[in-house]
């Protein structure tokens, strides 16, 4: 269980799919799987507590009294770790009224007999009393053995002493005694000087120090009793063979399927070995007339493609090979001298009416944009986007994991399964012909196919577009600006070790508690709990700002420093040479609300709430000729929350063209509001964006910096007047808690696993994301849907402007200067116009020679 625990607390908040509480099983299973991986032990045994008192319990009514009851959402997971066990052919065993301690010890002297070198595997230092010439004990924290030799010096005792010295010092985790007032320098220093508790305890007017002598003459039978609990029982009638411990190899198939009922993926291909298809037909087109047979065969057919492209090389325009598969038995290959020498005819390939499957469309139609080529094929299904879609949840949506979820196949390659490198993109092209007729009929039973048609797949054009495309960069700019953070940063530095009175390292935030709270005695926080030093958070430090100008200066000083090493030093290094563009990557498949991200930069991350942030958009400058305009949705969530939620006075406010906080500052402050209407309008402006998050009282408390009370209030007041907005939050928890997933406007889902979870803060945190999905979701569906229907609408108008950036809630475009006043006209209708809402959607837009002027 000490196993058990310790997996517990180190992993939090790990779930399945269903909810299902799974962190302790996963940390177990790593510990397990490092052992045997590590050791490669020849006899190896799980022990676990038996049900029910033990023989420790008769012997003394409190013992284990004051242990905690097991956390609720541990209890549930202690039968798999019990069937992992089972799947990994680990014997698992226990003894009726005794504890696993005694099981362990039991084995430990049965294997000693029988002439084995024995290791017990724990973090209790009461097994240290098994310790000798033939049993050591292994420290799983660090893998570290420990012999007779270390145990003495660990625990200032032998081995054979260790009874003596617990018996003396006592558990308060299991509630023994031990001897008041001893503790575990004592206890060494009296068992080394005495021998053994007999002797000690028949000597005890002897000792010298007077707490002790008298702890001793006073508790002695607490002390003999002691002994006898923390004896590890090593003479159980264990009705065992050793040889039943001999390890074994896993049962894959019953380990695949736990693996994959607790949602371990990465656990999955380490446990359980890879299917090989080499009963899949594999040949070669290479003739005219081979072409043209499969052309005939492919009409009306789905197809699914699988290529190779070439690795390191940006230039590479030509694919090294590619497979296409019409069955799950049926595969044929082109190699990359085919494509060469038939290319003409293999054009037919891409416009045929059947429709074509790939995995990862995005990879394909940005190889082809490089190329400066049309898209092969012209239209096709990607699995990729539909595993994400059926699972926005999940982290990974590579062919290897789509396969191992939905088809029970593990899906590697390599020389050691394929003797003709042909057979593994053969094999790749098979498997994704397979996850598309598992996938589809999902898609289409959960309402996802609108989604997946009209919004997701065609998107990947436009993100390929606009990642090749890129956006141009000031280098120069950002070069003076650097300069001039650097300056500022300087000067924050000199003045915040002016008030200090000395000169530290501001960026060590052991340095920087030390001197704000030891040296200069501000309000102490709470130190960290794993490093043990004052915290010296945003939070920590927001709040002493206050009263005290260094805690201030600090903040600005952190900002600037990031400011200037992640963006104003970074950009530059990350412009193409070739094109002196920079390229971001846009992700459609990680936020499970369906938002998109970007990396290598992280375009999303740029501040937009300073000013100092701000400048940072001055370095994104438009080409000669063109202007960069930006067009960004107008307080999108709450106007979505309105539409989904049907609030009466929510929909007046945005019919009318009211400002929406203000409004709220009226509903809820009333006569307060008309007094002090800025105070009052941020006040409101906090409460409707902090509704569609599951804000708290205790939270409105922290960000208004008013009593929990108060907060609580403003809440029920907002409630009495949004009446609409409760019904719908009230409405949508029902709903998941019974259905297990929310849906947003397009029909796009998202699983919530927590809902049901119990443990508090994981269910507090999916009522939360079950609130906030919808609205996130139907904001991220109405933006990527107007970026589809923007790109097409320049696409037909043969306009040079086109789309760079997306960020948040605003699209970026460098509009060709002589086409300004088409696109102004052209944006906001598409953005205003994507969906019909029974509330305006409102864009606000402007023009500039950089992405700073553009607002």
């Amino acid at each position: 269980m000490s196993q058990i625990y310790r997996a517990y607390h180190a992993i939090r908040n790990l779930t399945n799919k269903e909810g299902q509480p799974t962190n302790a099983v996963y940390g177990f299973t790593t510990m397990l799987r490092r052992l045997i991986n590590e050791e490669e032990p020849a006899y190896l045994a799980v022990a676990m507590e038996s049900r029910g008192p033990t023989v420790r319990h008769e012997q003394f009514e409190d013992y284990k009294a004051n242990r905690p009851k097991m956390p609720d959402d541990l209890a549930p997971q202690i039968p798999y770790v019990e069937k992992i066990c089972q799947a990994l052919r680990v014997p698992v065993l226990s003894f009726e009224r005794y504890e696993a301690d005694d099981v362990i010890g039991t084995l430990a002297r049965k294997g000693q007999e029988a002439g084995y070198q024995v290791v017990v595997v724990t973090i209790d230092k009461d097994m240290f009393q098994l310790v000798n010439a033939s049993v050591q004990v292994l420290d799983p924290r660090n893998m570290t053995y420990l012999d007779s030799s270390k145990v003495a010096e660990k625990m200032g005792v032998q081995p054979a002493q260790v009874i003596d010295y617990l018996a003396l010092v006592g558990d308060t985790s299991d509630n023994i005694p031990g001897a008041p007032g001893i503790g575990v320098k004592g206890a060494a220093k009296l068992i080394g000087e005495y021998g053994d508790l007999e002797n000690l305890l028949s000597h005890a007017d002897a000792v010298g120090r007077k707490s002790y002598r008298e702890s001793l003459q006073n508790n002695r039978e607490q002390i003999m009793q002691s002994r006898q609990l923390v004896t590890i029982h090593c003479d159980l009638d264990i009705p065992l063979d050793l040889d039943d411990l001999r390890r074994e190899e896993p049962d894959n198939q019953k380990t695949f399927e736990l693996f994959t009922e607790l949602g371990f993926k990465s656990l999955v291909e380490d446990f359980v070995q890879p299917t090989k298809r080499e009963d899949a037909e594999c040949r070669e087109l290479k003739s005219r007339q081979e072409i043209e047979d499969f052309l005939q065969a492919l009409t009306d057919r789905t197809a699914s493609l699988a290529v190779e492209y070439p690795e390191g090389d940006p230039e590479a325009e030509e694919w090294l090979g590619a497979a296409l598969s019409l069955s799950d038995n049926e595969a044929v290959y082109l190699s990359s001298q085919t494509l060469r020498e038939q290319g003409r005819q293999i054009e037919g390939l891409w416009d045929k009416p059947g429709a074509w499957v790939v995995h990862d469309l995005k990879q394909h139609h940005l190889f082809e944009l490089r190329a400066k080529r049309p898209a092969r094929p012209r239209q096709a299904r990607d699995t990729m986007l539909m595993g994400y879609l059926l699972q926005p949840n999940q982290n990974d949506f590579s062919l290897a994991s789509l396969a191992a979820d939905y088809l029970g196949q593990v899906l590697k390659g390599g020389a050691e399964l394929f003797d003709d490198p042909r057979q593994e993109l053969a094999d790749r092209a098979a498997v994704i012909r397979q996850l598309d007729r598992k996938l589809l009929p999902e898609i289409e039973e959960k309402g996802l196919s609108r989604l997946l048609e009209e919004i997701e797949t065609p998107l990947v054009r436009v993100l390929a577009e606009m990642e090749v495309l890129g956006v141009k960069i000031d280098c120069r700019r950002l070069q003076s600006m650097s300069q001039e953070q650097g300056a500022e940063i300087e000067q924050l530095s000199g003045r915040i070790q002016e008030l200090a009175g000395e000169s530290f390292n501001i960026n060590s935030p052991r340095q920087l508690g030390e001197v704000l709270f030891d040296k200069m005695g501000l309000p102490q926080p709470k130190k960290t709990r794993k490093a043990r030093q004052y915290s010296t958070s945003v939070e920590v430090l927001e709040k002493l700002a206050e009263e005290h100008e260094i805690a201030g200066l600090v903040l600005e000083f952190r900002e600037a420093s990031k400011l200037k090493s992640t963006y104003l030093d970074a950009l530059p290094s990350l412009v193409n040479p070739r094109t002196g563009r920079l390229h971001t990557s846009y992700n459609q498949m990680v936020a499970a609300t369906g938002r998109l991200s970007s990396s290598n930069p992280n375009l999303q991350n740029i501040p937009i709430k300073s000013e100092q942030g701000r400048r940072v958009r001055r370095a994104f400058v438009a080409e000669e000729g063109y202007q960069i305009l930006a067009a960004d949705y107008s307080q999108i969530e709450l106007r979505v929350m309105a539409h989904l939620s049907q609030d009466p006075v929510l929909l007046e406010a945005f019919q009318k063209g009211e400002d929406i906080h203000e409004r709220t500052a009226r509903e809820v402050f009333g006569m307060h509001a008309v007094m002090d209407p800025q105070r009052f309008r941020r006040h409101a402006k906090v409460i409707n964006f902090g509704i569609m998050y599951g804000l708290s009282a205790f939270g409105l408390a922290q960000s208004l910096k008013i009593d929990r009370k108060e907060a609580q209030k403003f809440i029920d007041d907002y409630f009495a007047r949004y009446s609409g907005v409760k019904e719908w939050i009230d409405q949508t928890l029902r709903q998941v808690r019974q259905h297990g997933y929310v849906t947003t406007m397009f029909g796009r889902i998202r699983q919530i696993p927590e809902i049901r979870s119990r443990n508090w803060n994981l269910r507090h945190f999916g009522e939360r994301t079950a609130i906030n999905a919808p609205i996130q979701g139907t904001a991220a569906d109405l933006i990527k849907k107007a970026m589809v229907d923007i790109a097409d609408e320049l696409a037909e108008r043969k306009m040079k402007s086109r789309m760079i950036m997306q960020v948040h809630d605003e699209l970026v475009f460098e509009a060709a200067e002589d086409e300004l006043e088409e696109i102004n006209e052209l944006v906001p209708r598409l953005m205003g116009g994507v969906a019909q809402l029974d509330v305006p959607l409102q864009v606000d837009q402007a023009a500039g020679t950089t992405w700073y002027d553009a607002k």
